[in-house]
């Protein structure tokens, strides 16, 4: 913790960090070697990220942070790490049975899981026998993936479960950009615009420390569609089946911040707790990349510019 002062001040302030949690920093961190400033960049964001910004927020799990740091690293740092993967196949062989290692980009693994996830639901099989239906042509898929895409590079996309990625060629080919416009619905079942909005925003389960992926997930209506709830992006979160059925059978509810998209948890024993949405539609993550990608591209920019860009930003 050395290395990172500001989220060492975080830890002495609040004490949220125990040894698994900083057991994910330290991995996550090691592939940056001794670059000081990518280092002293990840500790700022760190800092920023780990510090609570309303009482009883939820406490990032190990899980939440290892996420966090691979979408800041992969997504602001080191956007060009896709270009460098050396794809490769292995198979080893033991005791009767095989292991088949596929290492690809992360746009192409994302891909390949849908389409066995969708084989396994269509044939109503397990995921193992759904590939290898796929490999020997017994079965056929199509599958829609909703990315979402931040600045004039329609390649570079946010895959929830993946991150920051850079989509191949031939993917590319395939793909069509488009602005959402999730309106309200008078019908119980959200639209497939507010389900895209709503998974944007979430990326998983809402209820504190869940980390079941968002397109695994249930929509619940905040105010039940049937006392007069609207099926749209303020009234719907996602919930895995578990946690939907918790608040169903009402041992806890929560409201929920349009603003923020914050979700707070009040509990029968009169507790609360607060999750923030994390996904690449959460106001919050929008202007937060935003903030540090400038701050990223005033450090780019050569020093003689400063000024003049200091000026034009206090310009009135």
């Amino acid at each position: 913790m050395q290395e990172l002062p500001l989220t060492t001040a975080v830890q002495t302030e609040h004490w949220i960090l125990d040894l698994p949690r900083l057991h994910v920093i330290d991995a996550e961190l090691a592939p940056l070697g001794d670059d000081a400033e990518s280092i002293q960049l990840v500790d700022a964001a760190l800092a920023d990220f780990l510090t609570p910004k309303e009482p009883a927020q939820h406490v990032p799990t190990e899980s939440e942070i290892r996420r966090f740091l691979r979408d800041y690293i992969d997504g602001i740092l080191t956007p060009d790490i896709e270009k460098e993967i050396e794809r490769s196949v292995s198979i080893s062989y033991s005791k009767g049975q095989a292991t088949i290692t596929l290492k690809t980009d992360k746009a192409t693994a994302s891909a390949i899981s849908r389409h066995i996830d969708k084989a396994a639901r269509k044939k109503n099989i397990t995921k193992p026998e759904a590939l290898e239906a796929l490999i020997f042509n017994r079965t056929q898929t199509k599958v829609v993936i909703n990315t979402y895409a931040s600045g004039d590079d329609a390649s570079r996309v946010y895959i929830p479960s993946a991150g920051w990625c850079v989509l191949t060629e031939q993917l590319n080919s395939y793909s069509m950009t488009r602005e959402l416009c999730p309106q309200e619905t008078s019908s119980y079942v959200p639209t497939e615009q507010i389900r895209t909005w709503v998974h944007g925003r979430d990326a998983t389960c809402r209820w504190p420390g869940c980390s079941m992926p968002a397109r695994y997930c249930q929509l619940d209506h905040r105010v039940e569609y049937a006392d007069g709830g609207p099926t749209g992006v303020d009234n719907l979160v996602t919930l895995c089946q578990h946690h939907h059925n918790v608040k169903t059978d009402g041992r806890a509810q929560y409201i929920m911040d349009p603003i923020t998209g914050d979700v707070v948890w009040l509990f029968s024993d009169g507790t609360f707790e607060i999750d923030r949405a994390q996904g690449p539609l959460a106001p919050r993550t929008v202007n937060w990349k935003q903030t540090w990608q400038q701050y990223l591209d005033m450090r780019k920019r050569p020093r003689s510019n400063t000024r003049a860009l200091h000026k034009e930003a206090i310009k009135p």
